[in-house]
């Protein structure tokens, strides 16, 4: 196994490259998976409309997300004009919101790189659904690093609520 040196700085990640990230294998031409992505994209959607406005940046990266899903442009926007705010709520437990935003940022890093609009996205995405905007820069830290090295959800989580408890 490689070691990695850990990213320290939360000041923001600007334009480091990644290895790629493992996703399992997708049959972009089932049924099953075209939901499923077409429910993950509208769960962004409604965080992005949480605050009631998609911002310039949001939209660029829910196209670029989209473009990922295997959506057109055609469908994004019919996706992004459709969708309510209404229909999102963030959700209470903590390791709900926890896995929302890991979702997020394990979406920015499967092309292999990440770039500060990604960042900021995910920020924004954090402090939607929920977490404390004093916490969010160690937040993707951790969730950086947990998913470059390979680390599950539940792993990273632990050591979240580990960092969470300590500075309580």
């Amino acid at each position: 196994m490689k070691t990695y040196k850990p990213i320290i700085d939360e000041h923001f990640l600007l334009n480091i490259k990644y290895k790629s990230h493992k996703m399992g294998k997708l049959d972009s031409h089932s049924d099953s998976i075209v939901k499923e992505n077409s429910e993950y994209f509208i769960h962004l959607i409604r965080i992005a409309l949480a605050d009631d406005v998609i911002s310039i940046k949001e939209l660029e990266l829910l196209h670029r997300v989209s473009k990922k899903l295997g959506f057109t442009a055609e469908e994004t926007d019919h996706l992004i004009r459709t969708t309510r705010k209404s229909d999102y709520t963030p959700p209470t437990i903590l390791q709900a919101r926890f896995e929302q935003v890991y979702e997020i940022v394990n979406m920015t890093l499967v092309d292999g790189s990440i770039n500060k609009n990604e960042m900021f996205m995910a920020s924004s995405f954090a402090a939607k659904s929920g977490f404390n905007e004093k916490e969010i820069p160690n937040l993707l830290v951790l969730l950086l690093n947990g998913i470059r090295l390979e680390k599950s959800k539940g792993e990273i989580f632990s050591e979240y609520q580990n960092k969470v408890m300590k500075h309580a």
